[in-house]
């Protein structure tokens, strides 16, 4: 009984979590962690006492309170009460220091996040902003900037975005109609080359040029 409960449980709780959106694990605003916190404690008050269906309902209550408030971000006054503001932390290359007071970080810890984002002088940077996702968002100055292809007047061709076709020896039938290509083509490009899709480990294919490029296994 205690392993069904357990297994119930454990996949109620995935299945919210999916449905409280990807950006509640990658982002972590502050609703998103009191709601993470909330989740995981309902979820084990069974494992403890004999509850079970309240802990579903109360699950059920927190999961539609959260897509609530994720809808109410996207206005402009429920994004400023549930985020907040991006806080400046340093402007013109100069440290705002009550702000950084505010924002509760020491300076070791800008000049770490600096240094991790490739800028060792405060100098260098035109702003570094704390966002309301907690993560520190780095501005260089103009003479600073990374030089680009645009920069250098280069042309390079696109090749799109390198999609899958076969991972660990599986045809992946649906990367390929995305392509425009089919199982019995990808047959045919790999017989030509003596290869079988068992021997291959990985392989993709550019969106636009159609490049196949195949990774095979050790043995093979």
């Amino acid at each position: 009984m205690i392993f069904i409960k357990v297994l119930v449980l454990y996949l109620i709780t995935i299945a919210a979590m999916r449905l409280m959106g990807k950006s509640t694990i990658v982002q972590m605003t502050p609703y998103d962690l009191v709601a993470i916190i909330i989740v995981g404690t309902i979820a084990s008050e069974p494992l403890i006492s004999t509850e079970f269906w309240p802990t579903i309902t109360a699950l059920v209550i927190l999961v539609g309170l959260h897509v609530l408030f994720s809808f109410l971000t996207l206005c402009q006054w429920g994004n400023k009460f549930f985020l907040g503001e991006p806080t400046l932390l340093i402007k013109n290359g100069e440290i705002l220091e009550d702000n950084l007071e505010k924002s509760k970080i020491s300076l070791i810890q800008l000049t770490s996040i600096l240094r991790a984002n490739g800028y060792p002088k405060i100098s260098d940077v035109d702003y570094a902003m704390l966002e309301p996702i907690g993560e520190v968002s780095v501005i260089p100055k103009v003479e600073n900037t990374p030089v680009t292809v645009q920069h250098l007047n280069l042309k390079i061709d696109d090749e799109g975005l390198p999609i899958s076709v076969i991972v660990d020896g599986k045809i992946q039938k649906r990367n390929l109609h995305l392509l425009g290509k089919n199982r019995d083509w990808l047959l045919d490009r790999l017989a030509s080359e003596g290869i079988q899709p068992k021997d291959i480990i990985f392989a993709y294919m550019t969106e636009k040029k159609k490049n196949l490029v195949i990774s095979k296994r050790e043995k093979a």
